[in-house]
């Protein structure tokens, strides 16, 4: 009964991302933007680095409705998206593969901060039909943790939940990211996301 409700869990957020995807990707005047929003293209410098360029489309609203949204990289790489003030936080992070397999790096990025009692219950999974990634609860964990009927986050900082949407995803190949998207339509579009070495192109130094 606990595994089937397990599936039936994973069946859900699996539609959740795809939808998340899909729901995004759409172009100008579709009705995938929010209301008072048009799509804004930014183009943020990553590693410090002039010639490496990451860009991402975001909408951008007239505030009537909705609130403008502002986006910046942090020093962690972090993309910090805010409403003016200290209203915001972070959407995404990136790290550069430097030629490491995703899982290994996902394990070592999101292992150390998970809780001593889930040491050894946390597996990285790969979702074929989205080609997403999640630090994720192994089957009998999460069965405990749906045997409760209440909402959880597991697997530490970079972990899962069944109360919004967040997973890992790779960027052309060089650049790994986590993505927060939280429990309603983003206001950027997280297929979106393109990597430019302008000197050495598809390197990350």
């Amino acid at each position: 009964m606990q595994l089937t409700r397990w599936l039936g869990w994973g069946a859900g957020i699996l539609l959740l991302s795809l939808g998340a995807h899909a729901e995004t990707t759409g172009t100008e005047g579709d009705a995938t933007l929010l209301p008072g929003c048009q799509w804004k293209d930014q183009t943020i410098l990553i590693h410090g680095k002039p010639s490496q360029q990451l860009s991402f489309r975001y909408q951008e609203c007239t505030a009537k409705d909705l609130p403008k949204v502002v986006y910046a990289l942090n020093e962690r790489e972090e993309l910090i998206q805010s409403w003016g003030g200290d209203h915001g936080g972070p959407v995404a992070r990136f790290w550069p593969l430097k030629g490491e397999k995703p899982s290994v790096l996902i394990h070592n990025i999101a292992a150390p901060s998970i809780d001593p009692k889930e040491i050894g219950r946390c597996v990285v999974h790969l979702d074929f039909a989205s080609n997403t990634y999640n630090y994720e609860p192994n089957a009998a964990y999460m069965e405990e943790l749906l045997a409760t009927d209440e909402p959880f986050a597991s697997c530490g900082d970079y972990g899962t939940t069944n109360d919004a949407i967040q997973y890992f995803v790779v960027i052309d190949k060089v650049l790994l990211a986590y993505m927060w998207l939280g429990q309603d339509t983003p206001f950027f579009d997280p297929a979106s996301f393109k990597y430019v070495n302008t000197e050495k192109p598809g390197v990350v130094e």
